[in-house]
């Protein structure tokens, strides 16, 4: 982890030299309102993951004593049990079976380290793999909204935020489809076409002025046109025409309208 303040630019580690500023003769991070693109955060993600990955090793040197010769002294500790034994004078039946019990300890201390040290390994594999499907589902996201994007002739300049917003709204459900969460806003189940096209109502200013309006489907295959399962829109020449063209598509703007396909005309907000 690194420090929300340095008192020096040297101090900072290099991969998060971009989230500081100088204040009052210090490094300071920057706030959450000042970190705005997307890169940000993968930069800091990757910071985080290197500095991981330069830890691991110190803190399994750690767990056997640090700068020690690690093998050398554990082998010698484990045998004080035995030695003592031994050195006791007179060797008994007690004195044998605690030497026995000394030896298995000697003989099975490795194993049990050998144990410690997998299980350490096998937590950070997991948080790896953890970090990598994050990272994929999150590529996965950002390729299909751009793509809509695209199509829907999305300002250049608006992208940034319908990534950060898909983010947060869209997952990857288990047959690889790109589809909208639960309890996020906005209607449940549907790709980021319809979306978009249910998105363009309370943030506009994502579209040129001039784009006209059309209809899903329509000219240029605009996903961010009028729907016309809505009551505003309602055009059932239209809707059959979605139907043909893309059945599931069509499915999920008559959901994103409050009506299903053949059912009736949503009531008007």
């Amino acid at each position: 982890m690194f420090e929300a303040e340095y008192p020096d630019y040297e101090s900072i580690p290099a991969a998060v030299k971009h989230l500081f500023t100088s204040k009052d003769g210090k490094y300071v991070l920057l706030g959450a309102g000042e970190i705005k693109t997307v890169d940000d955060v993968s930069r800091v993600q990757e910071g985080l993951r290197k500095e991981r990955e330069d830890h691991k090793d110190t803190r399994l040197k750690l767990s056997k004593f640090g700068a020690l010769d690690p093998d050398d002294v554990v082998t010698k500790l484990d045998r004080i049990v035995e030695l003592e034994a031994a050195a006791g004078g007179k060797i008994d039946e007690t004195k044998i079976n605690e030497m026995v019990e000394a030896r298995l300890r000697t003989k099975t201390a490795p194993l049990e380290r050998q144990i410690t040290t997998l299980t350490t390994e096998k937590g950070d594999l997991e948080t790896a793999v953890g970090a990598y499907k994050g990272n994929e589902r999150k590529r996965t996201i950002h390729d299909h909204i751009r793509k809509a994007a695209s199509t829907a002739k999305l300002r250049d300049t608006a992208m940034e935020d319908a990534l950060l917003l898909g983010e947060n709204i869209f997952d990857v459900d288990e047959s690889g489809r790109v589809v909208t969460k639960d309890n996020v806003g906005v209607t449940p189940g549907i790709e980021p076409t319809v979306w978009l096209s249910e998105v363009k109502n309370t943030r506009p200013h994502w579209w040129p002025e001039s784009q006209g309006a059309g209809l899903p489907g329509g000219q240029g295959g605009n996903a961010g046109a009028n729907n016309p399962f809505t009551a505003a829109n309602w055009n059932m020449t239209e809707q059959g025409k979605l139907v043909t063209a893309d059945r599931s598509r069509a499915e999920q703007l008559a959901k994103s309208a409050g009506t299903t396909l053949g059912g009736p005309k949503p009531a008007k907000v």
